[in-house]
């Protein structure tokens, strides 16, 4: 059985290199690129096979692995509270990758996709 669970999250972030001038950094990143960065309210889709558990009893577990990973991320700025972004530009495509790294399910279960929305038309998608 598969189990879709949703997570939404605010956070701010630099879309910046440092190691590119200021003119290089604009026309990469244009409005986003911005002294003081901008945010978005991300939405984290986690398909999760359950195998033929329980759904109910599933959720709850995987909820309680999966919410201190989301608070640490919501309403932060993740260039300066998230140290896997210090020195790499948040972009959805890396949040997601990080998202990925940082997913830890309880053994029965198995992660299998997720997709993280940066608004309705831009989202990104990964196997586990």
């Amino acid at each position: 059985m598969i189990l879709i669970l949703t997570f939404e999250f605010a956070a701010a972030h630099f879309y910046e290199n440092k190691a590119w001038t200021t003119q290089k950094n604009n026309e990469v990143f244009g409005k986003c690129y911005t002294p003081h960065g901008h945010g978005h309210n991300y939405k984290l889709e986690l398909e999760v096979d359950i195998g033929k558990h329980a759904p109910n009893k599933a959720k709850k577990a995987i909820l309680e692995h999966l919410q201190p990973l989301i608070q640490t991320i919501d309403h932060s700025h993740l260039n300066f509270d998230v140290p896997y972004f210090k020195s790499l530009v948040p972009t959805t495509e890396n949040i997601s990758l990080y998202l990925k790294d940082q997913i830890e399910l309880p053994v029965l279960y198995r992660a299998k996709r997720l997709r993280l929305f940066e608004m309705d038309s831009i989202f990104v998608e990964l196997t586990i």
